[in-house]
């Protein structure tokens, strides 16, 4: 009786087996008739295809300044002329606590990147920048009020002292700010005392 069942069980095995080959079987030859590639085919579509070739340039432009990847070709002359726009305009120059971060932050940027193109289309370091921007505003607001002091001068525009102020004038403009200061007036006083002259000759 005991071998009876045991080629019953056998039998009911063996037929389960065939059934789930015809099933994979049909389920095979369906997926053939209706054109789905084997995920092999699959594979080998797919190999060598980058997502990334697919992304707009701004997307993997973003991607590399958040992983600090160099820039490349006009990527640092747009990223100069952003920074100057951002300088005309806002004047962050004028902040005497102005940092590198700060401003890439602003640009969208990276410090790594925003200093390598600043050394590149300047020649300078972002506190040589800074500096170059504070003289030439100095200068504007001189020219303005000639009654204003070095002292006001140098906190109009964003240093601490005196002293920096004076070495950042020197490598600007070859000269000291009271220097050029004197200069300034005496060429003015010259172009008005002249004007003043023809005003007369006409009359």
């Amino acid at each position: 009786m005991e071998k009876t069942e045991l080629v019953i069980l056998g039998f009911v095995l063996a037929m389960a087996a065939i059934v789930a080959l015809i099933f994979f079987l049909l389920y095979r030859i369906k997926s053939l008739k209706n054109g789905a590639p084997p995920k092999e085919e699959v594979r080998t579509l797919t190999d060598g295809y980058s997502l990334q070739s697919k992304k707009p340039d701004g997307i993997v432009r973003r991607e590399r300044i958040l992983n600090d990847a160099p820039f490349e070709g006009d990527e640092y002359d747009d990223l100069i002329s952003r920074l100057e726009l951002l300088f005309e305009s806002e004047k962050l120059y004028l902040q005497p606590e102005v940092r590198i971060t700060t401003v890439a932050d602003l640009l969208h940027s990276s410090k790594t990147n925003l200093s390598k193109a600043i050394k590149m289309k300047t020649g300078k370091n972002f506190c040589q920048l800074v500096h170059y921007y504070r003289v030439r505003e100095a200068m504007r607001l001189y020219a303005a009020n000639q009654k204003l002091s070095i002292s006001q001068l140098y906190k109009a525009v964003g240093f601490n002292s005196k002293t920096t102020f004076n070495t950042a004038f020197g490598r600007n403009t070859g000269c000291t700010p009271a220097e050029w200061c004197k200069n300034y007036k005496k060429s003015s006083e010259i172009s008005t005392s002249g004007n003043g002259r023809k005003k007369k000759a006409k009359e």
